[in-house]
């Protein structure tokens, strides 16, 4: 049975009145900034919040409620000068229910909330162990002994903000954009308490009005919002947004044929056949749709271990001679795989890395294609000429359905060269905690991308952030892929120099091989064809300052 999940007046009130309708089958618990750890609550959350900077449509770090910032001479010392034409919404939490200008104590307390253990954020990792004092603010604060200040952060004028770093740490800005970040005034959270959560105030394009639990959030114009256009026209265009929390995907997907929802961010299963060709483009019955797909900012990959003083490294030839690995990746048609399993959601990885369209891609990377002579020239080199002597060996995974038929497919294409593979699943919470422990000599894994920086895949290569304590689960470890990365981190280098840095880091990385490189994720999102202005340039934002509806 089909539930209707928006009347056909819900995208327009009346002829003066422009609402963008969507669905979030995966719900929210809470918009308080510091639990802002997935995409349906970021999602909602860009509408009501802004922090001192944000990315722009090509993911640069651009102002927000900071209007300009620059570094010391040393690199640890930022200072961001505000706008003072910010107001925070009008709520009852202020006198008169009047939002009040923002200032520079507003950045020290969101902040400071932030690095409160109390708060219990999944977001202090932002501040931990690169601003002067903030783990001993949380260390104290979980005792309840909560300190007046942190060091790193001070308060100069209404204006100016300064946050003083451990050590140079380029990224830093980049991290400032994640929604952790967004500014809360001290009278919300003070009001609300607990139920801020529920009970969003902040500085964004739309302002909070009504939550109907599991059934829908409306959110309304912010007539005091600051942005304007290139013509100087205010945003956002829209006058309202509301969002419906219907878990069934058949039924948001007929809603959308329908026309009462605005746009899809993901196509069931069920019709996906019926909706696309197996190019991946709209078959005729759904060509009046606007079909946009980008980047997801993620790559899908095997882990090799390559520390030969484990134990499970020891008895298998690939983790200790890179020539196998290369050979491994020459063998994978991830053409062919990208085609006919994942039915063209996704893009082969031949780059590298960093992946397409992500700050610091560059095409002339290089990497892995589909090339068999080369990969049994590369095994014969390594003394196992078409895998004669070569011992089976065991690719760990995720209990998924789709993960697992890729992987039938590239264990198929390695038995060309004489590259016999075993298949294992395992329960994900235990396959992730047994990556981490060192316990596996191949396996499937993703990373995605926290911020928009190089930096948080080529962190993945740099052996002081070896597993478990870090990200680098393969334990590789190159002097000069260290050297580059530490190079990288200086923030008074130029944004080009940087990224030259990482992609050097990156064609040492491909010729070591630590990883099989699979395919990049994409994001696939079907709009109604009177909306403009929306773009799918960043998966963990849904900007919606900039869109127009036509009638």
């Amino acid at each position: 049975m089909i539930v209707t999940l928006f009347s056909c007046s819900d995208t327009k009130t009346d002829t003066n009145v422009t609402a963008f309708v969507y669905n979030e089958s995966n719900g929210v618990q809470s918009l308080d900034p510091a639990l802002a750890s997935y995409r349906s609550a970021i999602w909602i959350g860009s509408q009501i919040f802004n922090g001192l900077v944000e990315l722009d449509s090509q993911l640069n770090v651009g102002p927000s409620i900071a209007k300009s910032w620059e570094y010391d001479s040393t690199g640890t010392l930022l200072t961001f000068h505000l706008r003072s034409d910010i107001r925070f919404h009008d709520n009852s939490c202020f006198p008169s229910n009047r939002g009040r200008i923002v200032t520079a104590n507003d950045i020290e307390y969101s902040f400071k909330r932030l690095c409160n253990a109390r708060t219990k954020s999944t977001g202090f990792w932002v501040f931990r162990d690169k601003v002067i004092g903030a783990s001993e603010y949380f260390e104290q604060s979980q005792s309840g002994n909560i300190p007046e200040s942190i060091q790193g952060f001070r308060t100069v004028n209404d204006s100016t903000f300064e946050i003083r770093l451990m050590k140079p740490f380029a990224p830093f800005l980049s991290i400032l954009t994640t929604p952790f970040c967004w500014i809360v005034p001290h009278e919300a959270i003070e009001y609300y308490g607990e139920r801020f959560g529920r009970n969003p105030v902040g500085t964004g394009p739309f302002v909070f009005r009504e939550w109907q639990e599991d059934i829908s959030l409306l959110l309304e114009k912010n007539k005091h919002y600051f942005k304007k256009d290139a013509k100087g026209i205010a945003l956002p265009y829209l006058d309202k947004i509301t969002v419906g929390f219907a878990r069934n995907n058949k039924s948001e997907f007929f809603e959308f044929s329908q026309g009462k929802l605005d746009f899809i961010s993901s196509i069931d299963l069920s019709v996906h056949d019926k909706v696309f060709t197996p190019q991946g483009q709209l078959t005729s019955e759904y060509a009046q749709f606007q079909l946009m797909t980008a980047s997801a900012q993620s790559i899908e990959y095997y882990g090799i271990m390559t520390d030969k003083s484990l134990s499970v490294a020891q008895s298998v030839p690939f983790c200790g001679d890179k020539r196998i690995r290369q050979a491994m990746n020459y063998a994978i048609d991830r053409q062919k795989i990208v085609e006919y399993v994942l039915k063209n959601k996704a893009i082969p990885a031949h780059q590298g890395i960093i992946p397409p369209g992500f700050p610091g891609y560059s095409s002339q990377t290089g990497g892995y294609s589909y090339n068999i002579a080369k990969a049994k020239q590369l095994l014969a080199e390594a003394g196992y000429p078409e895998g004669k002597g070569l011992p089976e060996c065991t690719l760990q995974i995720g209990a998924n359905e789709t993960t697992a038929s890729v992987a039938e497919a590239i264990i198929e294409q390695w038995k060309q060269i004489g590259i016999n593979t075993k298949l294992l699943q395992v329960d994900f919470p235990r396959h992730l905690s047994m990556i981490r422990n060192g316990e596996l000599a191949l396996w499937r894994t993703s990373w995605i991308a926290d911020y928009s920086d190089p930096e948080n895949f080529l962190s993945l290569f740099y052996s002081k952030n070896a597993a478990p304590a870090g990200p680098n689960t393969t334990r590789v470890a190159l002097r000069i892929a260290d050297s580059l990365y530490e190079a990288a981190l200086r923030p008074t280098i130029s944004q080009s120099q940087r990224y030259a840095l990482y992609n050097q880091m990156e064609r040492i990385i491909l010729e070591e091989s630590p990883w099989i490189f699979l395919y990049y994720n994409t994001n696939t999102w079907l709009v109604q064809p009177n909306v403009h202005g929306l773009k799918a340039t960043n998966p963990l934002r849904l900007p919606l300052e900039y869109v127009k509806k036509t009638s």
